[in-house]
Order: structure tokens, then C-alpha cells, then sequence
């Protein structure tokens, strides 16, 4: 039920942005496979690249802000949104943020730009760096919802 007042929730906050895509997010990951979460992604990642499985868990529930779901639900807001950000690039930028304690908030402006930039290694347009603002106020609304409930 609290998924669904999220969902709602989410659809009129974006009729007032003028944008859509928190919605579909939503229903896509309602659905989805707990198993293949952001974190689980990102701790199988550093543990593939030589960390033991719980140290990995660990670095990364300390690195990466929020719960799960709404840290999954930000990503996919970003993968939308941001057509030259792949899912691998958020993996290696978290991972690489966790292997040396950064904290990630994938609501965060500043976190956004410094993923976008890292992963393109390109100049940014005006048009990008509003987009990306604008990415990062659907985050946040996402990310007070998930506090609501």
C-alpha cells in the first residue's frame, strides 16, 4: 500500500515539474527482482575486484545514502533521464566512491554532476548541467517520499 501512495504521490509531484518519468520508474522497479538491487550490484562489483563479500556489503551501506528501493529508484531516474549514463558508469562510481569511503547521495546535484562528468570526461553544456538540476529535483522528491511512508 505504501507503494502505491509513492507512485501516486510521485505522479502529481511530476505533473507540477512536467515530467513523467519518476512514474514509470516506480512501476517498472515495483516489479523487479529485489536481488538486483543497486547496493547488491555495486557489492558484487567490489567483491570482483578483490574484496571479501561482507567487507564490500559494508563499504558500501556506509558509502551509499537512503534505503535501497529509493536509492534504485533515483538510479533508473538517472539512466532516464541522461541517455549517455549507462548503469555500469553508477556501478564504477559508486564502487570507486565506497572503495575510498566517499559518501554518495544519488539526489545530490553536485554527485550527479561529478557521475555525468567522470563517466563522459566531456565539456558540459548549459542544457546538460540543467538537465542534470533538473535530475537531481525529481531525486529529491523521490527521496522525501521514500520518507513519508
Amino acid at each position: 500500500m505504501n507503494k502505491k501512495i509513492i507512485i501516486i504521490s510521485v505522479l502529481l509531484t511530476n505533473m507540477v515539474f512536467a515530467s513523467v518519468s519518476p512514474v514509470s520508474i516506480a512501476l517498472k522497479n515495483s516489479h523487479t527482482n529485489r536481488v538486483n538491487t543497486l547496493s547488491n550490484m555495486v557489492s558484487s562489483n567490489l567483491h570482483r575486484r578483490g574484496l571479501e563479500k561482507s567487507v564490500a556489503q559494508k563499504k558500501v551501506s556506509q558509502s551509499l545514502q537512503g534505503d535501497a528501493y529509493t536509492n534504485d529508484l533515483m538510479a533508473q531516474n538517472i539512466l532516464e533521464n541522461m541517455r549517455e549514463i549507462k548503469q555500469e558508469d553508477i556501478i564504477s562510481y559508486i564502487s570507486n566512491s565506497a572503495l575510498y569511503g566517499k559518501s554518495v547521495d544519488l539526489s545530490s546535484y553536485e554527485t550527479i554532476l561529478s557521475l555525468v562528468h567522470k563517466s563522459n570526461k566531456l565539456a558540459l553544456e548549459k542544457a546538460d548541467l540543467e538537465n542534470i538540476h533538473k535530475i537531481s529535483l525529481e531525486n529529491k522528491n523521490i527521496k522525501a517520499l521514500s520518507k513519508i511512508s
